[in-house]
């Protein structure tokens, strides 16, 4: 019985090895098809990574991206998260926010980037503006769905027992939240990386998105599929590295606080 989830996991991974060679697989044949002019080969964007990476511009497109992101999910996750603890405890004020929160989620991400533009002109503060914007509304969703569903019978329990804020906090709201927060994050994180790329190939001076039109307009395939590759990577470190530890370091810390 303990050895079914191992090979359970092996399997899964198999899988996933073979899913990545039958993408690679693809794009070589895609590559062969449409020629060089419009994509590069696997292995040509593989040699193209080194040189772009050595570059003199690479380290600064990387990391104007990198802080926009940082700042944009960050500043957008928490004021969501603030305004969901705030909606859940006053009816009211989630009736207010609704219109809102349904405008925001319904509006595609592009007609914000083009109302950002109006209103910032190009550069950083129209990228961050954009992504803390898109990011709101699904961290204040997720968060406002957990503290309704907690148990209405232990929040009337914890003021019997004069629970501290700060108790009621740490030991009800917040395992109750760990699992649709943690859920938020790593879509706001993954979705944070593409809005800002997304904003900073539309109206940006710098940046992965920027250095990305830049190769597009000169047909430089080689260089444009290398952006695209390391931006992957960046998106599975912030899942692979930061976000599914944290998540299982949450699950643990839920587990201690309900025991």
């Amino acid at each position: 019985m303990k050895t079914k989830p191992h090979l359970s996991a092996h399997s899964s991974r198999a899988w996933g090895v073979l899913g990545v060679l039958l993408i690679l697989l693809c794009w070589q044949l895609s590559a062969l098809f449409l020629g060089p002019l419009l994509m590069a080969t696997p292995m040509e964007t593989a040699r193209a990574i080194p040189r772009l990476v050595m570059s003199g511009r690479f380290l600064n497109d990387a990391g104007a991206s990198l802080l926009r992101v940082a700042i944009g999910v960050s500043v957008g996750c928490s004021i969501g998260f603030t305004l969901g603890i705030l909606a859940a405890h006053s009816p009211r004020l989630r009736g207010l926010l609704e219109p809102l929160r349904w405008l925001l989620m319904a509006i595609p991400p592009v007609v914000v980037v083009v109302l950002a533009m109006l209103w910032f002109g190009l550069g950083s503060s129209m990228v961050i503006f954009m992504t803390v914007l898109m990011m709101v509304p699904g961290m204040y969703v997720n968060t406002v769905k957990g503290m309704l569903q907690v148990d209405r019978d232990l929040i009337e329990m914890s003021h019997v027992y004069r629970l501290g804020w700060w108790r009621r906090l740490r030991h009800l709201y917040l395992p109750s939240l760990t699992a649709p927060l943690t859920a938020a994050l790593l879509i706001a994180c993954c979705g944070g990386v593409r809005l800002v790329v997304m904003a900073e190939v539309l109206g940006a001076e710098s940046g992965a998105g920027y250095a990305l039109a830049n190769a597009r307009s000169t047909f430089d395939s080689a260089e444009l599929y290398a952006w695209v590759v390391l931006i992957l990577g960046l998106v599975a470190a912030i899942e692979f590295i930061l976000l599914q530890p944290l998540q299982r370091r949450l699950g643990q810390w839920r587990e201690e606080s309900h025991a």
